[in-house]
Protein backbone atom coordinates (compact mmCIF):
# COMPACT_ATOMS: atom_id res chain seq x y z
CA UNK A 1 0.00 0.00 0.00
CA UNK A 2 0.87 3.58 -0.85
CA UNK A 3 -0.11 6.59 0.85
CA UNK A 4 -0.51 9.86 -1.31
CA UNK A 5 1.12 12.44 -1.69
CA UNK A 6 3.36 11.37 1.57
CA UNK A 7 4.95 9.05 -0.13
CA UNK A 8 5.42 10.94 -3.19
CA UNK A 9 7.20 13.53 -1.94
CA UNK A 10 10.62 11.81 -1.24
CA UNK A 11 10.88 10.68 -4.82
CA UNK A 12 9.39 13.52 -7.15
CA UNK A 13 9.93 17.27 -7.55
CA UNK A 14 7.06 19.23 -5.56
CA UNK A 15 5.84 22.29 -4.00
CA UNK A 16 3.96 22.75 -0.46
CA UNK A 17 1.41 25.69 -0.18
CA UNK A 18 0.71 27.29 2.42
CA UNK A 19 -2.62 25.39 2.82
CA UNK A 20 -2.47 22.30 4.98
CA UNK A 21 -1.97 19.72 2.71
CA UNK A 22 -1.96 21.59 -0.57
CA UNK A 23 1.13 20.66 -2.69
CA UNK A 24 1.80 20.58 -6.65
CA UNK A 25 4.53 17.62 -7.75
CA UNK A 26 5.45 16.13 -11.08
CA UNK A 27 5.76 12.70 -11.11
CA UNK A 28 8.81 11.54 -13.07
CA UNK A 29 8.89 8.15 -15.47
CA UNK A 30 12.53 8.13 -14.28
CA UNK A 31 10.69 7.44 -10.61
CA UNK A 32 7.76 5.53 -11.78
CA UNK A 33 5.24 4.30 -9.21
CA UNK A 34 2.33 1.50 -9.43
CA UNK A 35 0.14 0.18 -6.60
CA UNK A 36 -2.54 -1.95 -6.54
CA UNK A 37 -3.95 -0.34 -2.69
CA UNK A 38 -3.39 3.33 -2.80
CA UNK A 39 -4.98 5.37 -0.08
CA UNK A 40 -5.28 8.90 -1.09
CA UNK A 41 -5.63 11.26 1.94
CA UNK A 42 -6.36 14.13 -0.05
CA UNK A 43 -8.65 15.61 -3.43
CA UNK A 44 -6.33 15.28 -6.39
CA UNK A 45 -6.39 17.31 -9.76
CA UNK A 46 -4.20 15.26 -11.92
CA UNK A 47 -3.13 16.36 -15.39
CA UNK A 48 -1.52 13.58 -17.53
CA UNK A 49 1.48 14.77 -19.45
CA UNK A 50 2.93 11.57 -21.35
CA UNK A 51 2.05 7.82 -21.31
CA UNK A 52 -1.44 6.48 -19.56
CA UNK A 53 -2.79 5.84 -16.29
CA UNK A 54 -5.78 3.17 -15.17
CA UNK A 55 -7.63 4.19 -12.35
CA UNK A 56 -9.32 1.90 -10.45
CA UNK A 57 -12.33 2.80 -8.23
CA UNK A 58 -14.41 0.55 -6.64
CA UNK A 59 -16.10 -1.30 -9.44
CA UNK A 60 -15.02 1.63 -12.42
CA UNK A 61 -12.07 1.04 -13.87
CA UNK A 62 -11.27 4.43 -16.12
CA UNK A 63 -8.20 4.91 -18.76
CA UNK A 64 -6.43 8.20 -19.01
CA UNK A 65 -4.00 9.08 -21.29
CA UNK A 66 -2.18 12.70 -22.15
CA UNK A 67 -4.42 15.13 -22.37
CA UNK A 68 -6.68 13.96 -19.94
CA UNK A 69 -7.50 15.63 -16.37
CA UNK A 70 -9.22 13.83 -13.42
CA UNK A 71 -10.48 15.09 -10.13
CA UNK A 72 -10.40 12.15 -7.99
CA UNK A 73 -12.01 13.14 -3.79
CA UNK A 74 -9.94 11.33 -1.44
CA UNK A 75 -10.48 7.83 -0.67
CA UNK A 76 -8.52 4.29 -2.00
CA UNK A 77 -7.74 3.54 -5.59
CA UNK A 78 -5.52 1.31 -7.66
CA UNK A 79 -3.31 3.11 -9.58
CA UNK A 80 -1.57 1.43 -13.14
CA UNK A 81 0.57 3.66 -15.06
CA UNK A 82 2.28 2.99 -18.21
CA UNK A 83 5.88 3.15 -18.39
CA UNK A 84 6.40 6.65 -19.76
CA UNK A 85 3.70 8.01 -17.38
CA UNK A 86 4.21 11.71 -16.74
CA UNK A 87 1.87 14.29 -14.75
CA UNK A 88 0.69 17.16 -12.62
CA UNK A 89 -0.32 16.17 -9.60
CA UNK A 90 -2.38 19.21 -7.55
CA UNK A 91 -3.45 17.55 -4.15
CA UNK A 92 -6.01 19.86 -2.00
CA UNK A 93 -8.44 19.68 1.00
CA UNK A 94 -11.63 20.84 0.91
CA UNK A 95 -10.99 24.31 2.14
CA UNK A 96 -9.44 25.02 -1.10
CA UNK A 97 -12.79 23.78 -2.68
CA UNK A 98 -14.51 25.48 -0.79
CA UNK A 99 -12.48 28.86 -1.00
CA UNK A 100 -12.73 28.73 -4.71
CA UNK A 101 -16.53 27.90 -4.61
CA UNK A 102 -17.05 30.69 -2.48
CA UNK A 103 -14.72 33.38 -4.66
CA UNK A 104 -15.58 32.54 -8.53
CA UNK A 105 -19.21 30.17 -8.44
CA UNK A 106 -22.70 31.87 -8.24
CA UNK A 107 -25.24 29.99 -6.68
CA UNK A 108 -27.17 27.40 -8.49
CA UNK A 109 -29.61 24.89 -7.97
CA UNK A 110 -27.30 21.96 -7.02
CA UNK A 111 -28.21 18.47 -8.93
CA UNK A 112 -28.66 15.69 -6.73
CA UNK A 113 -25.78 13.54 -7.07
CA UNK A 114 -24.87 9.28 -6.74
CA UNK A 115 -23.56 8.70 -2.95
CA UNK A 116 -20.17 6.85 -5.13
CA UNK A 117 -19.84 8.76 -8.21
CA UNK A 118 -16.30 7.43 -10.03
CA UNK A 119 -13.69 10.49 -10.31
CA UNK A 120 -14.59 13.13 -13.03
CA UNK A 121 -12.60 13.37 -16.22
CA UNK A 122 -12.00 16.18 -18.55
CA UNK A 123 -9.65 17.37 -21.64
CA UNK A 124 -7.22 19.62 -21.62
CA UNK A 125 -6.87 23.06 -23.60
CA UNK A 126 -4.33 25.09 -24.43
CA UNK A 127 -5.21 27.50 -21.83
CA UNK A 128 -4.98 24.86 -19.36
CA UNK A 129 -1.75 23.49 -21.27
CA UNK A 130 -0.09 27.05 -20.30
CA UNK A 131 -1.23 27.06 -16.92
CA UNK A 132 0.69 23.68 -16.40
CA UNK A 133 4.34 24.95 -17.75
CA UNK A 134 3.59 27.47 -15.76
CA UNK A 135 3.23 25.63 -12.69
CA UNK A 136 5.68 22.86 -13.47
CA UNK A 137 8.41 25.67 -13.99
CA UNK A 138 7.93 26.91 -10.34
CA UNK A 139 7.78 23.53 -8.88
CA UNK A 140 11.17 22.59 -10.61
CA UNK A 141 12.84 25.97 -9.50
CA UNK A 142 10.43 27.78 -7.00
CA UNK A 143 10.78 31.34 -6.92
CA UNK A 144 9.57 34.39 -4.95
CA UNK A 145 5.59 33.81 -5.14
CA UNK A 146 6.03 30.72 -6.80
CA UNK A 147 3.41 29.16 -4.25
CA UNK A 148 0.86 31.73 -4.91
CA UNK A 149 0.88 31.39 -8.63
CA UNK A 150 0.80 27.46 -8.28
CA UNK A 151 -2.88 28.09 -6.24
CA UNK A 152 -3.99 30.72 -8.39
CA UNK A 153 -3.18 28.02 -11.46
CA UNK A 154 -5.48 25.30 -9.94
CA UNK A 155 -8.11 28.13 -9.28
CA UNK A 156 -7.35 28.73 -13.22
CA UNK A 157 -7.76 25.04 -14.20
CA UNK A 158 -11.33 24.39 -12.19
CA UNK A 159 -12.90 27.42 -13.33
CA UNK A 160 -11.62 26.28 -17.62
CA UNK A 161 -13.43 23.24 -16.54
CA UNK A 162 -16.40 24.84 -14.80
CA UNK A 163 -16.38 26.85 -17.75
CA UNK A 164 -17.59 23.60 -20.06
CA UNK A 165 -19.83 21.71 -17.63
CA UNK A 166 -22.56 23.41 -18.79
CA UNK A 167 -25.15 20.58 -16.50
CA UNK A 168 -22.86 21.72 -13.53
CA UNK A 169 -22.76 18.49 -12.60
CA UNK A 170 -19.02 18.74 -11.89
CA UNK A 171 -19.84 22.07 -10.12
CA UNK A 172 -22.72 20.04 -7.76
CA UNK A 173 -19.99 17.31 -7.06
CA UNK A 174 -17.65 20.10 -5.13
CA UNK A 175 -20.37 21.50 -2.93
CA UNK A 176 -21.54 18.46 -2.35
CA UNK A 177 -18.03 17.75 -1.62
CA UNK A 178 -17.54 20.12 1.00
CA UNK A 179 -20.85 19.69 2.82
CA UNK A 180 -19.01 18.25 5.93
CA UNK A 181 -20.72 14.47 5.04
CA UNK A 182 -18.91 12.34 7.43
CA UNK A 183 -17.95 8.67 6.25
CA UNK A 184 -20.18 5.67 8.09
CA UNK A 185 -17.56 4.38 11.22
CA UNK A 186 -18.27 1.20 10.72
CA UNK A 187 -18.71 0.64 6.97
CA UNK A 188 -15.06 2.81 7.13
CA UNK A 189 -13.04 0.50 9.89
CA UNK A 190 -14.82 -2.74 8.21
CA UNK A 191 -13.22 -1.72 4.29
CA UNK A 192 -9.54 -0.35 6.01
CA UNK A 193 -9.34 -2.31 8.96
CA UNK A 194 -5.89 -4.09 7.36
CA UNK A 195 -4.40 -0.83 5.53
CA UNK A 196 -1.62 0.82 7.83
CA UNK A 197 -3.69 4.57 8.02
CA UNK A 198 -2.95 6.35 11.76
CA UNK A 199 -5.69 8.06 13.39
CA UNK A 200 -4.86 11.29 11.75
CA UNK A 201 -5.82 9.78 8.43
CA UNK A 202 -8.45 7.88 9.41
CA UNK A 203 -9.95 11.16 10.69
CA UNK A 204 -9.15 13.23 7.64
CA UNK A 205 -11.08 9.86 5.75
CA UNK A 206 -14.16 10.27 7.42
CA UNK A 207 -14.19 13.85 7.64
CA UNK A 208 -13.84 14.01 11.05
CA UNK A 209 -11.02 16.05 13.28
CA UNK A 210 -8.45 13.79 15.16
CA UNK A 211 -10.39 14.33 18.46
CA UNK A 212 -13.91 14.04 17.04
CA UNK A 213 -12.72 10.90 15.73
CA UNK A 214 -11.71 9.11 18.82
CA UNK A 215 -14.49 10.53 21.02
CA UNK A 216 -17.31 9.15 18.32
CA UNK A 217 -15.60 5.89 17.72
CA UNK A 218 -15.25 5.18 21.80
CA UNK A 219 -18.82 6.38 21.78
CA UNK A 220 -19.59 4.26 19.51
CA UNK A 221 -17.25 1.34 19.75
CA UNK A 222 -16.56 1.12 23.72
CA UNK A 223 -12.98 0.65 22.40
CA UNK A 224 -10.14 3.17 20.95
CA UNK A 225 -9.98 2.73 17.31
CA UNK A 226 -6.37 1.23 17.89
CA UNK A 227 -7.12 -1.86 19.80
CA UNK A 228 -10.33 -2.56 17.38
CA UNK A 229 -8.55 -2.30 14.39
CA UNK A 230 -6.27 -4.59 15.90
CA UNK A 231 -8.76 -7.09 16.68
CA UNK A 232 -9.88 -6.74 13.75
CA UNK A 233 -6.80 -7.74 12.02
CA UNK A 234 -6.38 -11.06 14.26
CA UNK A 235 -10.29 -11.98 13.69
CA UNK A 236 -9.47 -11.60 9.35
CA UNK A 237 -6.35 -13.54 9.91
CA UNK A 238 -7.89 -16.86 12.02
CA UNK A 239 -10.67 -16.90 9.14
CA UNK A 240 -8.06 -17.10 6.72
CA UNK A 241 -6.34 -19.84 7.97
CA UNK A 242 -8.96 -22.17 8.58
CA UNK A 243 -10.66 -21.07 5.08
CA UNK A 244 -7.89 -20.49 2.23
CA UNK A 245 -4.60 -22.57 1.37
CA UNK A 246 -2.75 -19.07 1.93
CA UNK A 247 0.48 -19.15 2.79
CA UNK A 248 0.90 -17.93 6.64
CA UNK A 249 3.06 -14.85 5.96
CA UNK A 250 0.08 -13.84 3.46
CA UNK A 251 -1.96 -14.60 5.72
CA UNK A 252 -0.32 -12.07 7.45
CA UNK A 253 0.54 -9.33 5.03
CA UNK A 254 -3.33 -9.51 4.02
CA UNK A 255 -4.56 -8.98 7.44
CA UNK A 256 -2.26 -5.85 8.16
CA UNK A 257 0.67 -7.44 10.19
CA UNK A 258 4.12 -6.01 8.32
CA UNK A 259 5.97 -8.33 11.00
CA UNK A 260 5.73 -12.13 10.84
CA UNK A 261 7.00 -12.62 14.08
CA UNK A 262 5.05 -10.30 15.82
CA UNK A 263 2.21 -11.53 14.07
CA UNK A 264 2.80 -14.95 15.43
CA UNK A 265 3.49 -14.07 18.61
CA UNK A 266 0.00 -11.18 19.17
CA UNK A 267 -2.15 -14.39 17.15
CA UNK A 268 -1.13 -17.15 20.06
CA UNK A 269 -1.66 -14.40 22.95
CA UNK A 270 -5.15 -13.84 22.00
CA UNK A 271 -5.86 -18.20 20.47
CA UNK A 272 -3.19 -19.84 21.86
CA UNK A 273 -1.40 -21.95 19.42
CA UNK A 274 0.65 -20.54 16.78
CA UNK A 275 -0.73 -20.05 13.20
CA UNK A 276 1.06 -22.24 12.07
CA UNK A 277 -0.12 -24.74 14.49
CA UNK A 278 -3.57 -23.33 13.88
CA UNK A 279 -3.25 -24.29 9.91
CA UNK A 280 -1.84 -28.00 10.63
CA UNK A 281 -4.83 -28.76 13.18
CA UNK A 282 -7.36 -28.21 10.08
CA UNK A 283 -4.86 -30.54 7.95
Amino acid sequence: MIQIPKDLLDHHAHIKLRLSDMYGIIIDKKRPFRCDDTVQTAHCLEVILTGTIDVRYGSYVQHLMAGDIQFRRRGNYQLFPSDDYTSLLIFMENEFVDYFLESHVPEFKQEKLSADLPPFTFKTSEFIKANVAQVMQHIVQPQNYSRCIVKFAAHQVLLQILSGDQSKTFASFLKDLVSNKKVDLAYFMETNFNRQLSIADMAKLTGRSVSAFKKEFTDRFNTTPVKWQFNRRLEYAEYQLKHSNDPVSLVAYSSGFENISHFSKVYKQKFGASPKSARNELV
